[in-house]
């Protein structure tokens, strides 16, 4: 048999492979962009009291764990071991002094996040990341004085990362931020219309989310 009949024969045969493995190498090499809608539980904890007409104090009663939902716009990085997204999300809690809702206090928060998946190549993925942002805090009540605390915030995800499909993934996550602990002291009244103070201090937020993304 002639030996560069049969070399000419096998390149030939390999170029669909080689294209091929070309193709998904070079699939891997660029960013992946995706739009992600989630929702779940939070805490917006804090540490709020009262300053009675009488000048007694009363602290608030622990914050309970309301909805909350949100939005990523972000990019997979080459290869896909890590990403890096925006996110909007919107938390709220209720205050309550001696089991009776006093106001609601609202958090809107604009965070950039970066996480590291591990077994990326795999459709299940766990990953850990962290995030820095800025947030607003402030009261949703019937009062006309109110507080608006904004800065920085910082603090840390982790959760589990499914392939559904191709282009779908869908995820499970816990995230912690710590927000601006500044004590603000605002105006309001109590049941019977006397006046009082509130003394209003952010602790932080705890969220459990599922998300649903889609990769570009």
């Amino acid at each position: 048999m002639d030996i560069n009949k049969t070399a000419v024969a096998v390149l030939f045969a390999l170029l669909p492979i080689s294209a091929h493995a070309k193709d998904a190498e070079l699939a891997d090499s660029t960013f992946r962009y995706f739009a992600s809608i989630k929702g779940g539980m939070s805490q917006l904890s804090n540490s709020d009291r009262v300053v009675l007409s009488n000048g007694s104090k009363l602290d608030a009663e622990s914050t309970s764990h309301e909805g909350f939902a949100g939005i990523d716009i972000g990019a997979y990085t080459p290869g896909g071991k890590s990403r890096i997204y925006y996110s909007f999300e919107q938390h709220t809690s209720e205050t309550k002094f001696q089991d009776t809702s006093a106001y609601e206090t609202k958090a809107n928060m604009h965070l950039i996040s970066a996480d590291y998946l591990f077994r990326h190549d795999k459709s299940v993925t766990p990953f850990v990341g962290l995030h820095i942002g800025y947030s607003s805090v402030e009261p949703d009540s019937q009062f006309p004085d109110g507080f608006d605390v904004s800065g920085i915030v910082f603090g840390l995800q982790a959760g589990m990362n499914w392939q559904v499909a191709e282009p779908v993934r869908v995820e499970l996550g816990l995230r912690h931020s710590l927000v601006p602990t500044d004590i603000e002291t605002w105006n309001g009244t109590d049941s019977d219309g006397n006046a009082v103070k509130f003394e209003s201090q952010q602790n932080g937020v705890t969220s459990l989310f599922i998300g649903a993304s889609y990769l570009f």
